[in-house]
């Protein structure tokens, strides 16, 4: 099965917020994926972050997005990274990941990742930024995500209670552009 990646648009927030329910519903353990609601999916379409989209080619279903925050003074992660507070304007957060399950299983969380990781260096270029710490949460037991994350760069920096008492590992990916 081949896939075309693609950044979203306002007239996607419908497809990207069904394919979330689907994930929340049919993840192995509910705790392990902490769904926004179309009104956040809207706010991250209308502001400096952006969502992934992975679409099978021929019929352009939605397989899965991955969403990248931008969150400037609402960051509630770097304090686990110990990334310094003059830094605040250089965190990401790689927020959310979901694949329907009809196209589990073929590395796209992976893939994505990647997408939303080109599209932040070069917005790094653009703006001449020369640090970047991408940050991200994943359940413990979440082995598929936590081994996605860390076998591309993130390593874990805190266990801690995040979304209202959900446990999760806090994990920083450091970029530097010389």
């Amino acid at each position: 099965m081949e896939f075309i990646f693609e950044k979203a648009v306002q007239k996607d927030r419908e497809e990207i917020w069904t394919v979330m329910k689907e994930a929340a519903q049919t993840t192995k353990k509910k705790e392990w994926f902490a769904a926004g609601d179309e009104a956040y999916i809207q706010e991250i379409l209308e502001g400096e972050g952006f969502i992934i989209l992975a679409r099978e080619a021929k019929s352009r279903e939605l397989a899965g997005f991955f969403i990248v925050v931008i969150p400037g003074e609402k960051d509630y992660m770097g304090i686990y990274a110990d990334v310094p507070k003059k830094d605040t304007d250089k965190i990401v957060h790689m927020d959310t990941a979901a694949v329907k399950s009809s196209f589990r299983g073929n590395k796209l969380q992976q893939k994505m990742l990647e997408e939303a990781e080109a599209e932040l260096m070069q917005r790094m270029k653009e703006k001449t930024q020369t640090i970047q710490y991408r940050l991200c949460s994943v359940h413990p037991e979440n082995t598929f995500s936590l081994f996605n994350m860390t076998e591309n760069g993130y390593e874990i920096k805190a266990r801690t209670q995040l979304y209202g008492g959900l446990e999760r590992f806090v994990l920083c990916k450091r970029v530097i552009l010389i």
